[in-house]
């Protein structure tokens, strides 16, 4: 059959061509089948560059965070009362028991064959604070502090099995009416505390620890 039709009203002989249906489907398909594969193409040649971006960005980020890695891990918390001191370079190895210092009468309470804790001061512990034990400066007590050298080692037992340890820092003679010592709240260390001077009666000697480490028995 012939694809040509006459056109209404129009002359004899005159015609308009005329595109079958199917054809003009399949042209539409392939035009937009073409159009997909460009966009895929297109989106295919610009991944590469956003991840590029993508990877630069992150990597920016990542570089601009706080290192770490050199970050100690959190010391897990420990805390005890205090029953036993030792230091090895002098020979002291003492029970501890409470002690309290009295206002009024500006002296602390003591024993002849024991150390004491002051318990106005934080047990030892991991986190924070001042553990304060002191004791007579005679021979069997804490008399041999007097000879401690810069980093002499100290540790501390507590009654729920943990043991302190601390490394000696420094030390100081103080007036036996000076009690600033006692407003220390920084990180934990354990100050010891012992007579001192021409009579072994005139000053106080204040021996400050730092804490070092802890383990149970």
């Amino acid at each position: 059959m012939d694809e040509r039709v006459l056109l209404a009203g129009s002359s004899a002989g005159a015609y308009s061509p005329y595109v079958p249906a199917r054809r003009r489907v399949g042209k539409v398909t392939a035009a937009m089948l073409y159009m997909l594969i460009m966009g895929v193409l297109f989106c295919g040649s610009l991944y590469p560059l956003a991840f590029r971006q993508y990877d630069k960005q992150v990597k920016a980020e990542a570089a601009a965070l706080p290192d770490y890695s050199r970050t100690p891990p959190p010391v897990p918390y420990a805390i005890g009362h205090p029953v036993k001191v030792e230091v090895p370079s002098v020979g002291v190895s003492l029970p501890i028991v409470d002690g309290a210092y009295d206002e009024s009468t500006r002296a602390w309470t003591l024993t002849n064959d024991k150390v004491q804790f002051a318990t106005i001061t934080k047990e030892p512990n991991t986190r924070k604070g001042q553990t304060f034990i002191y004791g007579h400066a005679t021979s069997w007590v804490f008399g041999p502090l007097l000879r401690l050298q810069p980093g002499a080692e100290a540790f501390v037992t507590t009654d729920n099995g943990f043991v302190f340890s601390y490394k000696l820092d420094t030390h100081e003679v103080v007036n036996p009416t000076d009690i600033g010592v006692l407003d220390y709240d920084g990180s934990p260390r354990l100050t010891l505390q012992t007579c001192t001077g021409p009579t072994l009666s005139e000053f106080r000697q204040l021996f400050y620890f730092t804490y070092t480490g802890h383990k149970r028995l």
